[in-house]
């Protein structure tokens, strides 16, 4: 599901990644026959089911989000714990219930000892190890971004801050920190958290392109200008650093530069949202086309 920042007047683009999921495969034990002897040990065959797994429920959540969320929540009711909530919530992300499943994002990254939790009937918190504390780090990082396809960044920004005291270098919040960070009108925040940059190429891509529009925020448009001919040097197809790079040209004046940018988004793809806001660009710069 994605979510849009607003840029000097322009719109930004920021996608969300979508999850998968899928339903539960049932067997039931075969009655006996009429006229059998009668069954002493055990008295009856219970029904059985294949393990409950959180791969299981996010096989094919993309093409079936209600089948997940009815697997999620059939789990649930047989004990399913925090996997089983996490699930559920990415479910209702996909069927349009965003603002429910970042509160519950949010809540399940607060509790302790992925992915068993607290034990049933337990007084002390449970234990946590470095795998559950990079595992409620990414249920944060998801919450975030739920947050802020909810268009409330100032609870994404809460989620993104927690999740980063759970795992302090963890890469993608870091990023959807610094996102928000712009969203919310104080880029130095977010350069500070982009500096230095990630390493993995498409994740330093993601960042420049993040880091752009913090120069820009901070009228740095040479500085900005910078960061988005180093993504696209690497990829010159870049949607969304041709997104950013036509609201730099823009600000410089250069309209006819910013024009050919956004109608290269428009072309390389034309039915994403970074499309649409870049028709939305070209609607604005034909109606003044001489705004900076």
């Amino acid at each position: 599901m994605p979510y849009v920042l607003a840029a000097g007047g322009l719109a930004v683009m920021l996608a969300l990644p979508v999850v998968l999921a899928c339903r539960c495969a049932w067997a039931t034990a075969e009655a006996p026959a009429a006229g059998a002897p009668p069954v002493t040990a055990p008295a009856a065959a219970d029904t059985e089911h294949e393990a409950w797994t959180f791969s299981r429920c996010t096989a094919t959540l993309a093409d079936d989000p209600e089948g997940a969320l009815d697997y999620a929540e059939d789990w649930q009711g047989h004990g399913g714990g925090l996997e089983a909530g996490q699930c559920a919530a990415l479910a209702r992300m996909e069927v349009g219930d965003v603002a429910t499943a970042a509160a519950s994002l949010d809540r399940l990254a607060r509790m302790p000892g992925w992915p068993a939790g607290v034990p049933q009937g337990a007084r002390a918190p449970a234990e946590d190890t470095p795998q559950s504390l990079r595992r409620r780090a990414t249920v944060a990082e998801e919450a975030a971004r739920a947050w802020q396809a909810d268009d409330s960044p100032k609870q994404a920004m809460d989620s993104a801050t927690y999740g980063l005291t759970l795992a302090p270098q963890d890469t993608a919040l870091h990023l959807v920190y610094a996102r928000v960070a712009v969203e919310l009108g104080q880029p130095q925040r977010a350069i500070d958290m982009l500096t230095p940059l990630p390493t993995a190429p498409a994740a330093r891509d993601d960042a420049l392109v993040v880091r752009a529009g913090a120069w820009r925020q901070l009228g740095r448009i040479d500085q900005g200008m910078v960061d988005i001919d180093v993504v696209l040097a690497d990829m010159p197809h870049n949607v969304p650093a041709l997104l950013e790079r036509g609201i730099l040209h823009q600000r410089e004046g250069q309209m006819e530069a910013a024009r050919a940018d956004w109608q290269e988004v428009v072309t390389l793809a034309p039915d994403s949202d970074e499309a649409d806001l870049a028709r939305q660009d070209l609607s604005l710069l034909e109606t003044d086309p001489e705004a900076p």
